[in-house]
């Protein structure tokens, strides 16, 4: 008998996220739910501070929940060694790479490290998803300029490369469209839903761009310190939690144009 096919490649139940203290644990929000599946683009939106860039850190294992359940592919997060969780999840965070002075390419093969032996030498295998990686994020042209000759928005779609050839079903990024301007933070957050779509990838990023989150994502998690929010942007926009964001004397949304306006 055939196994049913996975529909969630995540899943989070009633998880609490925060930090860990000596004697005590700091809750920064609680009850998170949500799921994912394949070939979608998630974005995570809030204020400053709310707690984005940690709920992120909790789903790439880099912290731990308090409390709740966390399931990648029906299995509990805690159960996947280090080196079979880098299989399945990659993750793009807002530092930029710890040395400039490699080019390209190096960088980009970096994200092989889950399937080179300790040598970390590449096959014909690993250099045919590199090159496939760098011609999806158009940075072929890139290959042997060094990691210091960048613009951000460049070293933006290196780093998404190399979470691709990671060959995961799972990316997640931390502000993605950080420094860059209008044009790029637009071409990015589309990027990543060709990405998502054309691989039937599980992509999950956290940004400030809440009106162009909007218009990309397939679905979003709105946190506020009362309620977590999980729904299609349409969904959200008809429940009134955008309104809620930020102060109402300063900024409203409007539901027609979809976005924030300056109060006058």
């Amino acid at each position: 008998m055939s196994s049913k096919p996975l529909k969630n490649t995540i899943e989070v139940k009633n998880v609490s996220i925060g930090y860990n203290k000596k004697k005590h644990s700091q809750i920064v929000l609680e009850d998170i739910s949500f799921s994912s599946e394949k070939g979608e683009l998630i974005s995570i939106v809030g204020t400053n501070g709310i707690g984005k860039s940690t709920l992120l850190k909790t789903l790439a294992r880099i912290q731990p929940q308090l409390q709740g359940e966390m399931l990648l592919k029906n299995k509990a997060f805690k159960e996947y060694s280090t080196l079979d969780f880098a299989t399945q999840l990659s993750i793009v965070l807002t530092e930029p790479p710890s040395s400039k002075n490699i080019t390209v390419k190096e960088l980009v093969s970096l994200g092989r490290h889950p399937y080179t032996n300790w040598i970390g030498i590449l096959t014909e295998v690993d250099e045919e998803i590199i090159k496939e990686s760098l011609l999806d994020t158009d940075t072929i042209n890139l290959a042997e300029k060094k990691c210091s000759e960048l613009s951000d928005g460049q070293l933006q779609r290196v780093m998404i490369a190399r979470a691709l050839v990671q060959n995961t079903s799972i990316i997640l990024l931390d502000e993605p469209t950080t420094h860059l301007d209008i044009y790029h933070r637009a071409y990015i957050l589309k990027l990543l839903k060709d990405l998502a779509i054309k691989k039937k990838k599980t992509i999950i990023f956290s940004t400030h761009e809440i009106d162009l989150a909007i218009q990309v994502s397939h679905k979003m998690i709105v946190m506020t310190k009362e309620k977590i929010y999980f729904d299609k942007p349409e969904k959200l926009i008809k429940s009134g939690c955008f309104e809620n964001l930020f102060p109402s004397e300063t900024i409203r949304f409007d539901h027609e144009l979809k976005q924030f306006i300056l109060k006058k």
